[in-house]
């Protein structure tokens, strides 16, 4: 998945990171007979999940388990607080969005299993390769890709370097002090710095830019990512190869929660489908700077992801409320409108957006118990009811 992208899983991030209009008020959910909501074609029962799972459905869910693992550089320098450059793994192919085709054999004759990608930057979107829209920003863009093992990391990690290093007359080799082992070339004419390093089983591949050719401030800013990244990565437990299969695609039961338009979850098909950690999550969210804090205050630490449905799970009944509360007092007014909510709903909220895909033109909040979910849809009558029904599955599901 990447949210650069503007379908599926991209419609869904993409509304719950733009703004709301204020709210007027605030209720507090009562215990209702769901049964009387106008839920429209939608069933209040919770849908079982897909016993048909292949191996890149289980790639998916460990690059989602992974992406918790991998830092979004807001997390490491506050400024950096514009993300959406974030995408997930499972072939070569992608990581190509990130990193050179030259650098793909290396990855192939080494083993690659699977990676994720994320970058975020103090402007504008972050870079995804060191080529055009440098000097408009200072940021991080991460790919972290794993191997079998350490030694086939070390050597893919060689190799992809030498291969990016020799793609460039003009690249000139730069040591980190504090990471002898990386391997890192800049341009001295290009304001950005590529470094590859191997840690365990994994390849760091991190690409720093700025708006000068301050070489410096370029080797600090990789220097102090690594310092927060390789923790992370040293807690992380990887799947095993030969234990894919036994991953389950909804652990803590979030997922379940989650309003579908079928009575059954599908397998994860890179438009969603996923449970991820509030980390992992992060990575995904366009306007980091104000949407993490709420989700944080919240205390939000799963996130169940659909292509037009979100459900977090929060601390507790009250953080779900607030957490409406925050969302509703979020981004620049003149790009939204309150619209109804769905009738009965206890605390409910929708409005229409105007500047986002029309897929999620409209979208509404409910939360019950320590669950709060965001639907979204094309007709405000439709996400009226499904989000009645999304209210009534947190119920029926408690």
């Amino acid at each position: 998945m990447r949210l650069t992208r503007c379908t599926g899983f991209l419609a869904v991030v993409a509304v719950v990171v733009t703004g709301c209009t204020t709210i007027r008020g605030t209720g507090t959910p009562a215990e209702i007979d769901v049964h009387t909501l106008d839920t429209g074609r939608y069933s209040a029962q919770p849908p079982t999940m897909s016993r048909i799972v292949d191996r890149v459905g289980y790639l998916r869910i460990e690059a989602a388990r992974l992406a918790g693992a991998v830092l979004s550089p807001y997390s490491v320098d506050p400024a950096y607080a514009v993300g959406a450059s974030a995408e997930a793994h499972t072939d070569t192919s992608s990581v190509t969005d990130y990193l050179y085709e030259t650098t793909v054999p290396a990855l192939t004759a080494h083993g690659f299993l699977v990676g994720f990608s994320t970058g975020s930057a103090d402007s504008v979107m972050p870079l995804t390769k060191a080529v055009h829209g440098t000097r408009e920003r200072e940021g991080l863009t991460v790919t972290v890709l794993r191997f079998p093992g350490p030694e086939d990391a070390a050597a893919a990690a060689h190799d992809m370097d030498a291969a990016d290093f020799a793609a460039n007359p003009e690249n000139t080799a730069v040591q980190l002090p504090d990471y002898p082992d990386a391997a890192a070339h800049w341009r001295p004419s290009v304001p950005t710095l590529g470094t590859t390093l191997a840690h365990d089983a994994f390849v760091i591949a991190i690409l720093a830019d700025a708006r000068t050719t301050d070489l410096d401030r370029l080797v600090q800013t990789t220097q102090r990512y690594l310092r927060a990244e390789l923790p992370e990565l040293d807690h992380f437990e990887p799947t095993p190869p030969d234990q894919l299969s036994t991953l389950q695609q909804d652990p803590d039961h979030v997922l379940i929660r989650t309003l579908h338009a079928s009575p059954h979850i599908p397998a994860p098909d890179g438009q969603g489908e996923l449970v991820f950690t509030l980390p992992g999550y992060s990575n995904y969210v366009l306007d980091q700077g104000s949407r993490l804090p709420v989700l944080q205050r919240a205390v939000v630490d799963r996130v169940a992801v659909t292509p037009a449905a979100l459900v977090f799970r929060t601390r507790d009944a009250a953080a779900a409320q607030q957490f409406v509360r925050d969302s509703a007092e979020l981004g620049d007014p003149v790009n939204h409108r309150p619209v109804d909510p769905p009738d009965k709903v206890p605390g409910a909220v929708c409005r229409r957006d105007l500047d986002v895909v029309p897929a999620g033109e409209f979208r509404c909040f409910v939360s019950y118990g320590r669950y709060a979910a965001l639907l979204l849809g094309q007709r405000l009558w439709e996400t009226q009811q499904r989000a009645a029904a999304q209210y009534a599955l947190l119920a029926n599901s408690s």
